[in-house]
């Protein structure tokens, strides 16, 4: 059993690495004797967590999120997808440099909290997260490297607003809109207000928003 699971920490963040050839049963079975033998190791540290070596569903790692939370007293903050996140942030990163370096935006290099208001006609580019009760209004599109957990507007509200866009690292906003169309956002998972840490993009597609992980290829048919 010791074989089936592996646990890695550092600072900020645990990793799972599981035995692909195992069965999810007994992968958890295994996971959660682990925990509880290594309980007061683990302590009540905010950690970022990824699983590795086998594909889960949703709901499988829901139940292992769960399963942690059970047997620890660890506060999950994220989920990170290793094998995408890297990648996806590096080209984010290079696309909003470029659009810096053409375009007059309006750029926040910190954190947006206390419920704060911003208003420009600008792209509005945030160095940082946006908190609960905070609200971002561009009447361009929103890029967000942090998360967006307050309310972001993009565009104005005529269809043509519509080709706008939000991006940010992590999206679980309290209310977001492009142009004239809203996007109510789903019930939050119980283990934490934070997705998976993946870069995602907001935009207009048939008189509604869609929310999708960040690709080169989805940023190339939004933009076409």
């Amino acid at each position: 059993m010791n074989t089936m699971i592996k646990i890695k920490s550092s600072s900020n963040g645990l990793r799972i690495i599981m035995d692909e050839e195992c069965s999810v049963e007994d992968l958890e079975t295994a996971l959660r004797q682990k925990l509880i033998d290594g309980r007061k190791f683990f302590g009540n540290a905010k950690m970022a967590l990824s699983f590795e070596g086998k594909e889960l569903t949703e709901e499988e790692q829901d139940r292992f999120c769960d399963i942690i939370t059970e047997c620890t007293d660890i506060n999950i903050i994220c989920l990170v997808d290793l094998s995408k996140a890297a990648d996806s942030f590096q080209h984010c990163i290079r696309i909003v440099a470029e659009e810096y370096k053409q375009n007059d935006v309006c750029l926040i290099r910190n954190s947006v909290i206390n419920q704060d208001f911003i208003d420009s006609e600008k792209d509005i580019i945030v160095l940082g997260d946006v908190h609960p009760g905070c609200t971002i209004i561009s009447k361009k599109s929103i890029f967000i490297f942090g998360g967006l957990y307050g309310e972001a507007y993009a565009g104005g509200k005529s269809s043509e607003d519509s080709k706008q866009m939000i991006l940010a690292m992590e999206m679980a906003p309290e209310e977001l809109r492009i142009g004239p169309l809203c996007y109510q956002p789903a019930k939050k998972p119980r283990w934490g207000i934070k997705p998976k840490l993946l870069p995602q993009i907001a935009y207009a597609s048939n008189d509604k928003i869609n929310i999708e992980p960040y690709t080169k290829e989805l940023l190339k048919r939004i933009t076409e």
